[in-house]
């Protein structure tokens, strides 16, 4: 477990320490299931993170960052679930949010 030493705020860390936030890309180390993280929650003086793919909880310390395109994106039928992508943007306004306090619509160009 770390702590901002500005804030004091607790850092989520996967197996390589890098920091965890909602909408990161994972792999599970397991099973080599990947997601964007949907919830980071404590328990027990435990870290844990939910994952969109699956919606289970894993240790942060199974875990492992990974670059979105790395993200096994789930097809039905050959194609694309075009729920996926939604879920993907929607990660990304809301995170661009909580970075920045301004969503796309204040952003020039949208």
């Amino acid at each position: 477990m770390a702590f901002d030493k500005n804030t004091d705020n607790i850092i989520f860390l996967d197996c390589k320490g890098n920091t965890l936030r909602i909408g990161s890309p994972v792999r599970y180390t397991g099973t080599g299931t990947t997601g964007f993280i949907t919830d980071l929650m404590m328990e027990e003086c435990e870290m844990w993170a939910q994952l969109d793919t699956t919606g289970l909880n894993y240790h942060t310390s199974t875990l492992v960052l990974i670059e979105p395109e790395g993200v096994k994106i789930k097809e039905k039928y050959g194609k694309p679930d075009p729920a996926v992508h939604e879920i993907i943007e929607e990660m990304n306004r809301k995170l661009l949010s909580d970075v920045t306090g301004a969503d796309d619509r204040n952003i020039i160009g949208h």
